[in-house]
């Protein structure tokens, strides 16, 4: 049953005073083209051009400078249009949807279906909100076997919801002052990493509070660091992978960890498979707060520590540190100096350091007293950087169940608010 003030609708239901107008109701739809590559003076001039590639994983609203440019000569001399400032430029090719909106005017290869909004029907910005959010209908609408494409016909012909032009406004407004807070986040999250890149360059090779130096692989350290092995700083353990025929290992919740549950957060609590308890007890266990490192594959070198008691698989490499050792120092210093440590990865199809390499990889070591101090400043960073991206999934959320309820009608806005 429909509740009172909406209607049922090819689109669902929508506000009794909502439209269902098509996209080519709203706005011209029109595509892009690329100028002949072969000719060097299509190129290179001041006429900003712009493809998908520049918008894939990029979520950004507007642009006004594109990689490329073509000179007025390729602009003759091809189909591609000159779009006005503030037209809805989508995808329409593999990834399907990726949208933003013009600040100058430019043009687009092929790759895209370019909204040039009649400002009496639609608002821009709302547009660009609403198609990402119905991306998924666009998806369904396109075809292709090699890539998939949606074309400027079936574009043309999609149906959407549109509320007064006061309404669309202030949801807009509303999803871009949540986006604006997501962005202020990202760059709070990068300045924060490049604090702690930095921070990490000098308290892993200077020290604190050190004034004699002296000369190493690793540059200059402080002269009563000492150089030691992987293999001094605790146990090696090279993981296993019970029998996979065996299904009485397998199904529990026991940890498994493989290369691709190292992400980019540190501490592992999780894992893509799961071993039983009779599954666990064939493994080589490791305890919480040992140091994992990817030592084949195309990730090798990627790191993380154990949040809780798990397990590995052979493509990894874990340290369980002894106490002379400070694990949490010896992670950042074995992350800091990879880069090192990679010309010891042997050069065949599938890179692979061998536990014996592994173990006798060197890194610079001052007492554990200072270990410690080094190893609490950067986990103080490092908290800062994980409470940011905390902050930026939660925001992340908050922005879907808007785009749900504000582009469906589900909430009804004040437009009567300034926007």
């Amino acid at each position: 049953m429909v509740k009172e003030g909406y209607r049922n609708t090819s689109i669902g239901v929508i506000p009794n005073d909502w439209k269902v107008e098509r996209l080519s109701d709203v706005g011209k739809v029109t595509g892009g083209n690329t100028p002949r590559r072969s000719t060097d003076e299509y190129w290179g001039g001041d006429i900003p051009w712009l493809t998908p590639s520049q918008l894939t994983g990029k979520l950004i609203n507007e642009i006004s400078e594109t990689d490329e440019y073509i000179t007025e000569k390729g602009f003759e001399n091809s189909s591609v249009k000159l779009l006005p400032p503030g037209t809805v430029i989508m995808s329409s090719r593999a990834t399907i949807g990726e949208t933003v909106i013009n600040k100058v005017p430019l043009t687009t290869n092929q790759g895209f279906a370019n909204i040039i909004c009649d400002e009496n029907k639609v608002y821009n910005y709302y547009l660009l909100y609403l198609l990402r959010y119905i991306t998924p209908r666009l998806e369904a609408l396109a075809g292709g076997s090699t890539f998939l494409e949606i074309s400027r016909t079936n574009v043309r012909s999609v149906n959407i919801p549109v509320p007064p032009l006061s309404e669309q406004k202030r949801i807009a407004s509303i999803l871009s002052s949540v986006d604006k807070s997501i962005e202020k986040t990202d760059e709070v999250i990068e300045e924060t990493k490049e604090l702690k890149k930095g921070l990490m360059q000098e308290l892993l090779t200077k020290g604190i509070g050190h004034s004699e130096f002296k000369d190493s692989q690793f540059g200059e350290i402080p002269k009563s660091w000492e150089i030691k092995q992987v293999k001094n700083t605790g146990k090696v353990i090279t993981g296993s992978t019970p029998r996979t025929a065996d299904e009485e290992n397998y199904g529990g919740y026991k940890l498994l960890v493989g290369p691709g549950d190292l992400t980019d957060n540190k501490y592992i609590y999780n894992s893509e498979k799961k071993l039983s308890e009779i599954g666990f007890e064939k493994t080589r266990k490791l305890p919480k707060g040992s140091i994992l490192i990817t030592c084949i594959g195309a990730t090798i070198g990627k790191m993380g520590i154990a949040g809780i008691e798990l397990s590995t698989n052979q493509q990894i490499n874990s340290i369980i540190c002894n106490n002379k050792y400070d694990n949490e120092f010896v992670y950042y210093c074995l992350n800091k100096n990879f880069r090192i440590y990679k010309s010891y990865i042997s050069n065949q199809a599938v890179p692979i350091m061998n536990k014996t390499t592994f173990s006798n990889l060197s890194l610079p070591v001052p007492s554990l007293e200072e270990q410690k101090k080094i190893a609490s400043i950067l986990l103080t960073v490092d908290t800062k950087i994980k409470k940011e991206k905390e902050y930026k999934a939660k925001l992340e959320r908050l922005k879907k169940g808007l785009m749900q309820k504000l582009l469906t009608g589900e909430i009804r806005v004040n437009t009567d608010m300034e926007v």
